[in-house]
């Protein structure tokens, strides 16, 4: 008999972390399936962690955007702290960028415009939001990485885990010299300990500038050394590594990666609106899923690295297509994921993972990190 939570009936866990379970799970109050999220036990006696716990559920109820996976519900049960947000179905950026670089090449230039325009709408709906008096809340989503995205299997890209966002509300504090979020993405301002929505446009120039390379802008051994490369490595077009890049995505690149905050992109939307220029016309929904859906088909080792370009070509070619029932690839990819992500969890996952071979239910990308994940802290006067 499968776990009852409240109104939530429980059927698999899809992670775990220091703080928190996530469950795959429905209501009858929900159309569709939810990622429940319920904050261990004996954390909640831990006043810092459970604030932390309870500003990411109060900022939820403000994102109302397609781009923004949503939250449903929250509350406290039976002493349990939980968060009921949407479930999204598709791999995320990370996995969909792992593939490419391994079986088809490089990620398209206009999927990667296509994917950059929709998280600047999602960035720039975070940033101007106000509360119910009217004042800006100030969010910073501070973890914008390709582990945080979702390219769904409806073709809507999905910022996700604003579990990590800074607001001027927070009920806790973080502590002075602390760093929240993936170091490879940080802003070097960040470092000093200066932090506001432009940081989150730098993070997503490093996206961009990955994802058009298929490098990794800031990569290094050491944690220092990246910090080192943040602050001052210098930074070359993309189309230094990649000559299909035009300048007009250079310079949106270039732009966002400037390490002087004053000279960066200052609004989401400004950003936004120089990619749709340089796209000079976007991909449809159907378009964009048919080219991830054709990517995770391919599974021989890279032969051509304009292979992902030529499928989109013809994609873009061919009539549009209705994307209806399963998209089998997609699925399979995300069952890999699954299993690597079980895998991580040691002897109890492993016997996670037979009892979920007999599930009908596959992975698929989780809309939040769990509690704890991804977060690396730092003392900045240490280094």
């Amino acid at each position: 008999m499968r776990e009852r939570f409240g109104s939530y009936e429980i059927y698999e866990e899809l992670g775990a972390g220091g703080l928190a379970a996530v469950h795959l799970a429905r209501s009858r109050a929900v159309k569709n399936p939810v990622a429940l999220k319920r904050l261990y036990p004996h954390i909640a006696n831990i006043r810092e962690l459970v604030g932390s716990f309870i500003d990411e559920a109060r900022l939820a109820r403000y994102l109302r955007h397609p781009g923004i996976a949503r939250v449903y519900e929250f509350g406290k049960l039976r002493g349990t702290y939980f968060i009921a947000f949407e479930f999204v179905a598709g791999p995320t950026l990370q996995q969909l960028a792992e593939h490419c670089r391994e079986y088809v090449g490089r990620v398209p230039i206009m999927v990667v415009l296509e994917i950059a325009y929709q998280l600047c709408d999602a960035l720039d709906h975070a940033h101007n939001l106000r509360n119910e008096l009217g004042h800006p809340l100030g969010i910073v989503h501070r973890d914008v990485s390709p582990s945080n995205v979702i390219v769904s299997n409806t073709g809507q890209v999905k910022l996700i885990d604003f579990g990590l966002a800074k607001t001027k509300q927070n009920s806790v504090q973080s502590q002075a010299g602390m760093i929240k979020g993936k170091l490879n993405y940080v802003a070097p301002e960040y470092l000093s300990g200066k932090l506001d929505a432009r940081c989150d446009l730098w993070a997503l120039g490093v996206v961009m500038y990955e994802l058009l390379t298929g490098k990794r802008l800031f990569d290094a051994p050491e944690q220092g050394t990246i910090l080192d490369h943040v602050r001052s490595l210098p930074i070359p077009p993309p189309s230094r590594s990649n000559p299909e890049v035009p300048p007009g995505v250079d310079q949106i690149v270039l732009t966002a990666l400037t390490r002087d905050p004053d000279k960066r992109w200052q609004r989401a939307g400004d950003m936004r609106d120089a990619i749709g220029v340089a796209a000079a016309g976007r991909l449809t929904a159907s378009q964009l899923v048919s080219w991830v859906e054709w990517v995770f088909t391919q599974k021989q080792p890279l032969r051509r690295e304009d292979s992902a370009v030529s499928a989109l070509h013809e994609i873009i070619q061919s009539k549009e297509v209705e994307i209806i029932g399963e998209l089998p690839a997609i699925s399979d990819a995300m069952m890999e994921r699954r299993r690597e992500s079980v895998a991580r969890m040691g002897t109890f996952g492993a016997a996670l993972l037979q009892r979920r071979k007999r599930s009908r239910w596959i992975w698929v990308a989780t809309l939040l990190g769990l509690a704890g994940a991804g977060v690396l802290a730092h003392v900045l006067g240490a280094l």
